[in-house]
């Protein structure tokens, strides 16, 4: 089972993110990555997510909105956490048997 992450920072400073299971269809819309029902505030919400995901599920932690229509501006709200935000996340996602991948992280 595949899931997609995204994460953006508010002005407020605090991070925010959206876990979405992977459609089918490879094009999840700028609606629903910032669709207040999937909001995850912070990273305890995340972890709590992510322990409610099957054994074995990969985690692709998305900087980038992959639709190729009117999503270039949400899109643009986008990025990653810092590094130790990162590492906790996918250290816990270890622990509860979810691969995390960042295929957009140099």
């Amino acid at each position: 089972m595949a899931y997609e992450l995204y994460s953006w920072q508010e002005s407020s400073g605090r991070w925010r993110f959206c876990l979405l299971a992977s459609p089918s269809d490879p094009n999840i819309s700028a609606e629903q990555v910032f669709n207040k029902k999937f909001l995850l505030n912070g990273v305890k919400e995340v972890k709590l997510r992510i322990s409610g995901l099957p054994v074995g599920a990969t985690i692709f932690w998305l900087d980038r909105i992959t639709d190729t229509g009117q999503e270039t501006q949400a899109s643009e709200r986008l990025s990653y956490p810092p590094a130790d935000i990162l590492e906790q996340v996918r250290q816990y996602a270890e622990k509860h048997h979810v691969e995390v991948q960042l295929p957009g992280k140099k």
